[in-house]
């Protein structure tokens, strides 16, 4: 399956819990033009350019999910951001990678949460300090409103993790089996 790294308050996604009114009206009030406002399109070119420039060096597959808000029915049900990564590592593919080597970095606005998954094609290779130590990192920079500087940030760490752990075979070309274009939902 795949593994963790937490998150950006992690008290949140921890506490999680059915019918809990301010977390849903948390979500109800994030809309989508907040996230689009945080990475607006050119941040999201150069993320997806740091992306298809660190495939080239391994053969995990990083996938980065923004989402603004988790489906209400979600929050109100008690669906924490790891849940709901965990779902999205498996509806977009991200587990259904040929070497196991797929990565979710997902981030959710509403929560301030950041969760990182891993396959264990990776997880098998990685210690899960060197997750975390992504992941700290990353909260720290949003708390500092660095926030398209704390994704490259990531990625550039996602990229030398997964430069030594899973290099590309020599003369192979890479198996660009995800898009590298961030999702915003």
């Amino acid at each position: 399956m795949s593994a963790m790294a937490r998150a950006h308050d992690k008290d949140i996604a921890m506490q999680a819990k059915p019918h809990d009114i301010s977390r849903w009206l948390r979500h109800a009030g994030t809309w989508r033009a907040h996230a689009r406002w945080l990475f607006p399109e050119r941040a999201l070119d150069l993320l997806e350019t740091s992306i298809r420039e660190s495939e080239r060096e391994h053969r995990c597959e990083i996938r980065l999910v923004i989402e603004a808000a988790m489906p209400l029915a979600s929050v109100w049900q008690g669906q924490t951001c790891r849940q709901r990564a965990v779902q999205l590592f498996h509806q977009l593919g991200v587990a259904h990678t040929s070497e196991r080597t797929g990565i979710l970095l997902y981030i959710n606005i509403a929560d301030h949460d950041i969760e990182l998954i891993a396959d264990k094609g990776v997880n098998a290779l990685v210690a899960a300090h060197r997750w975390d130590a992504v992941v700290t990192r990353m909260s720290a920079g949003f708390r500092d409103e660095r926030y398209v500087q704390s994704v490259l940030d990531a990625l550039n760490t996602l990229r030398g993790i997964a430069r030594e752990s899973l290099p590309a075979h020599a003369g192979a070309a890479p198996d660009n089996a995800l898009t590298d274009r961030p999702l915003m939902i």
